[in-house]
């Protein structure tokens, strides 16, 4: 997904607060010291025929969610500036969720953990950074498991395809799933001028 005019992820952690702002927006619209793959059991496809079927299917599978992996290769457009870099998503339920930002050597740019609404990061990023995932009325976790092909909630606007979601939004986000599948492959997140393409590597449910 790197394209010519995009900068990579900052190697040093001290390299400014609007690069870690712009790595929380990709991630949220919503683990080590180097992009290894994710360590689990693969998550298998949705056996749907119709819409119908592939909406109770993913509900079974909000019911029994117990934890799932990614990793990411990730192209962020925020302010005009545009950023590629890998990353490594965690989401051990509704409620709780790990991120590893990788620079393009491998080490880690970011680190973040959540517990509902409770958002820690190494390098700091300033609270008013998470306010746009609380409007959205979601925990990050929960936006963790949507960008992942899991509708967290009932209340959330969207649309089926016989193979997983095709499309969720809320007041301020729209999420693309290009194709429709679950696990999600592509993810298209689009936040007023800003847009987040994500594009999972490797999908797995947590041992």
């Amino acid at each position: 997904m790197r394209r010519a005019n995009d900068s990579p992820l900052p190697a040093a952690r001290g390299e400014g607060k609007g690069e870690g702002l712009l790595v929380l927006i990709a991630l949220f619209l919503f683990v080590s010291c180097t992009s290894t793959r994710p360590s689990g059991v693969p998550v298998a496809p949705l056996t749907a025929s119709t819409p119908e079927e592939a909406m109770q299917q993913l509900r079974e599978q909000r019911a029994a969610f117990r934890g799932m992996r990614s990793l990411m290769r990730v192209r962020a457009t925020t302010k005009g500036k545009t950023q590629s870099f890998r990353a490594q998503l965690a989401v051990h339920d509704a409620q709780r969720m790990e991120l590893i930002a990788y620079t393009p050597v491998g080490t880690t740019a970011l680190k973040l953990k959540a517990n509902g609404n409770d958002v820690v990061s190494d390098p700091q990023v300033a609270p008013e950074a998470f306010e746009f995932l609380r409007g959205a009325g979601l925990t990050p976790a929960e936006t963790g498991m949507l960008v992942l092909g899991v509708p967290p909630r009932d209340d959330l606007r969207v649309e089926f395809a016989s193979t997983g979601l095709a499309s969720a939004s809320s007041d301020r986000a729209t999420v693309q799933f290009e194709p429709p599948s679950f696990p999600a492959k592509r993810v298209v997140v689009t936040i007023g001028n800003d847009r987040v393409e994500i594009e999972h590597v490797e999908v797995v449910r947590e041992n």
